[in-house]
């Protein structure tokens, strides 16, 4: 998967940031789902997606705070300010 992120563009592999993103909460509550919502966390350039991140992340906080894995999503998007910077 991080192969997939890292190679493409974001506009050629949008259809896959689009389900990642859609289930980043499942996925962050996930030892290895966590892996690869870092790896979009860290990757993502787009508006449109570091807005839907930044909100379902927001949304969540409490839940994956309580979370051991989802802990770490919430501090990678801490650690990539630019997904918070608006």
């Amino acid at each position: 998967m991080e192969k997939i992120l890292t190679n493409y563009s974001e506009d050629n592999v949008e259809f896959l940031y689009n389900e990642l993103i859609e289930n980043l909460i499942l996925l962050s509550n996930h030892m290895k789902g966590l892996c690869v919502v870092k790896k979009v966390i860290q990757l993502t350039t787009k508006e449109k997606f570091k807005l839907r991140i930044r909100d379902i992340i927001a949304d969540n906080a409490l839940a994956l705070i309580h979370n051991p894995y989802g802990n770490y999503a919430i501090q990678t998007a801490l650690e990539v300010k630019r997904i918070f910077e608006y």
